[in-house]
């Protein structure tokens, strides 16, 4: 069915005549639509330019775009190629990815205008594209629906007449079987460090396991380096069995680093022989292994400039660091902040957050751990004396890292508007009589902060420090260590006898 006109309509977006979704790849998407969906054929414009007034400034914003019909109404994929702000761009100027916009088709662009504006609707964009004019709509009483009018011009009632008649003897495409991943000897293995039940770092034994094959959007990494995070520990001795259960035997370990070994069918990312590091689920099929299977998704890629091996020791302690920080504290410049943990790496990462805040940070450390932030430019707390902690005054905020009964006793630190964040699990409980806002902060992925982190090391910048390379033999001997605490910096497990690279995180 043809879109009507607004011509005996009394509303001024008279039909749903056309349908838009942002997409980062053209191809891939015009694929996705033929091959899945067995929607097509598509017509395809590359190098146009939308002239247009955004938001009030002028932008001249190049583009491609492809169109096909379907069920009544044009379907379009449109890929942006400037930067924004634009209207194919979110508030954080990145490229709109899915639906983007609904446009109604009119021959009276200019009436359905007016009556738009006089419903309440705001015009956000002005412009033409190809010769055809254009205005996109929001109403603050549905945020995040943007509405067109989309000028229908001779040129463009041709395009569509030549569309639908297309569409009428289209024959959907079969969908092409994906490739099929390189074939995997059965009887290769790799070694794996696992657990049979909880219990003390005596419970780890060396297995043997078949070597992983990657599914469609994941890859193969032989492993370079598996941090040891407090986590693991946690999770080992079963602290966080009601939360999180392990199932036996279990494999540990959430920081990995190495080398992609094999990619799945759908992987555009990465290719073999690409260095990375990421994090995975610590509590299943963890990195304490030769090789582990990981999604594309999660995944940075390391500068050559820095160790492979140490890269490790980054993902959780860095994107947790930062996102306490950012998404827990939100600081504000010249704000006093009590990190706790400063000498871990988690802790580290947020003062080095707060310092980029333009933030006051105080790192908060044990007697044993000090010297891990005589490098920085912060004032060092010893947590177990309470002589200097009472000195400290009051605080604005406390980006926490440890918990327990220690961030329980400086609650009354931070002024009773003030904020307390924690990266701590189990979640630390705020005393009854608190009144401070508080927070708790589970990282996530971010490939994007993971990625600035390690430039900013691989150049010197800031740096990780490493207390102890071992091989994955000495595993048990890696807990123990982290268990006793005061080891300096973090201990980072290899497959093999040795590590030979040198350190430059």
């Amino acid at each position: 069915m043809e879109p009507t006109t607004a011509a005996s309509s009394p509303t001024w977006f008279d039909n749903f005549g056309q349908i838009s979704f942002g997409v980062p790849d053209l191809d891939r998407a015009i694929g996705f639509w033929e091959e899945r969906l067995g929607i097509g054929p598509w017509v395809v414009f590359r190098g146009l330019t939308m002239d247009a007034t955004h938001e009030g400034q002028r932008i001249q914003m190049p583009f491609d775009v492809a169109l096909t019909w379907h069920d009544g109404r044009l379907v379009e994929l449109i890929q942006a190629l400037g930067d924004g702000p634009s209207p194919l761009h979110d508030g954080l100027n990145r490229p709109m990815i899915g639906l983007q916009r609904l446009a109604s088709l009119t021959r009276h662009i200019e009436r359905d205008a007016q009556l738009a504006e006089s419903r309440g609707m705001v015009p956000i964009t002005t412009g033409q594209a190809a010769g055809q004019r254009f205005i996109h709509y929001r109403c603050d009483d549905a945020p995040g629906v943007i509405l067109e009018l989309l000028e229908r011009t001779p040129d463009f009632d041709r395009l569509i007449g030549q569309l639908r008649e297309r569409a009428n003897h289209y024959q959907p495409r079969v969908a092409a079987t994906p490739p099929t991943p390189a074939a995997t000897d059965d009887s290769a293995t790799m070694r794996v460090a696992v657990i049979d039940a909880y219990g003390d770092a005596d419970s780890f034994r060396i297995a043997e396991m078949p070597v992983p094959v990657p599914g469609p959007t994941e890859v193969r990494i032989r492993v370079a380096g598996a941090a040891v995070n407090p986590v693991d520990i946690k999770a080992r001795t079963g602290l966080l069995h009601d939360m999180m259960p392990l199932e036996f035997p279990a494999r540990l370990g959430g920081d990995v680093s190495g080398v992609v070994d094999a990619v799945g069918s759908t992987v555009t990312r990465f290719r073999a022989g690409d260095r990375v590091a990421g994090m995975i689920n610590p509590f299943k099929d963890g990195a304490y292994a030769d090789f582990v299977i990981v999604d594309e998704a999660i995944l940075a890629a390391v500068p050559p400039e820095l160790d492979l091996v140490d890269a490790a020791a980054l993902p959780t302690g860095v994107l947790a660091g930062t996102q306490l920080v950012e998404c827990g504290i939100m600081p504000r410049a010249g704000d006093r902040v009590l990190v706790t943990g400063a000498g871990g790496s988690t802790g580290r990462a947020a003062v080095l957050a707060l310092l980029e805040a333009g933030a006051i940070p105080i790192a908060g450390v044990r007697a044993s751990s000090r010297q891990t932030v005589a490098d920085l430019p912060v004032t060092a707390i010893d947590l177990d004396d309470p002589e200097a902690v009472a000195k400290m005054g009051t605080l604005d905020a406390i980006a926490d890292t440890v918990g327990g009964d220690l961030l329980e006793k400086l609650f009354p630190l931070v002024r009773p508007d003030g904020t307390v964040a924690s990266v701590a699990i189990p979640v630390p409980v705020p005393p009854a009589n608190s009144t401070q806002r508080f927070s708790s902060v589970i990282a996530r992925f971010d490939a994007e902060r993971l990625a600035r982190f390690m430039a900013g090391a691989a150049m010197g910048r800031w740096t990780m420090p490493i207390a102890g390379r071992l091989p994955l033999d000495d595993v048990a001997t890696a807990h123990r260590l982290m268990e006793n605490g005061g080891v300096g910096g973090k201990l980072v497990l290899y497959p093999g006898s040795q590590h030979s690279g040198k350190s430059k995180a």
